[in-house]
């Protein structure tokens, strides 16, 4: 009789280990699940509303970004429809171009100031690269689009940022969640499970009690 529950003691102990053991590697799993989706891993350890935190402020950042995105490629097409209508311009240009065309009233008197600084480099000499602006008032109305423009692009990379922080937050909030839930699952088990020892009364030997406290 001893034998036996000195057996199924030994069972019990391997089994408990090999469960901790195949539990150790749940931190680092939880991390790395919350910091390619933020959120995942809380999901995973029942933390449903603070899963649903992360995703929510992820999606939100996405949505933003796509949002000044969209708007930048917007207001872009209407200032180089303006620099069309009212400049004359022609053909495909960079955005340095743009800049200069609504900066100046004309390439010509764009020309003389490089001229005169001996920037010889940044003339346009190009027959697609002359523009002449009808008013004043259309080309402060086309560098006032553009500056538009540039600041909605300038601004992905804050979301950019925020998504990046995002990531990191809630891989580590769920890396110290999974250790945090692991440290209390073995103390439960180790409080509720209990293994007496003591002397046969009946005879020579001892004998094993396991316990459950519940």
């Amino acid at each position: 009789m001893a034998v036996r529950t000195i057996a199924i003691c030994l069972a019990f102990l391997t089994l408990t280990g090999g469960a901790q053991a195949a539990d150790a590697p749940r931190g680092k799993s939880a991390f790395l699940k919350s910091l390619v989706i933020p959120g995942w891993g809380q999901y995973e350890l029942g933390q449903r509303n603070t899963a649903l935190s992360f995703i929510g402020a992820e999606l939100a950042m996405i949505g933003g970004m796509l949002s000044v995105q969209a708007y930048g490629r917007s207001t872009r097409d209407d200032y180089e429809a303006l620099a069309v209508a009212h400049a004359g311009v022609k053909g495909d240009h960079g955005h340095d171009f743009y800049v200069d065309v609504g900066n100046w009233m004309n390439v010509d008197l764009y020309n003389e100031r490089r001229l005169r600084d001996r920037d010889y480099d940044a003339l346009y000499t190009s027959s697609t690269d002359r523009w002449a602006w009808d008013t004043e008032e259309h080309r402060a109305e086309m560098e006032n689009v553009r500056v538009k423009s540039d600041r909605a692009f300038n601004s992905i990379i804050y979301f950019v940022g925020g998504i990046v922080l995002n990531h990191v937050a809630s891989a580590i909030h769920a890396g110290r969640s999974s250790v945090r839930l692991r440290a209390k699952s073995q103390t439960s088990t180790t409080d509720a499970w209990r293994l007496h020892v003591q002397p046969c009364t009946d005879g020579p030997g001892c004998s094993f009690i396991l316990s459950l406290r519940f």
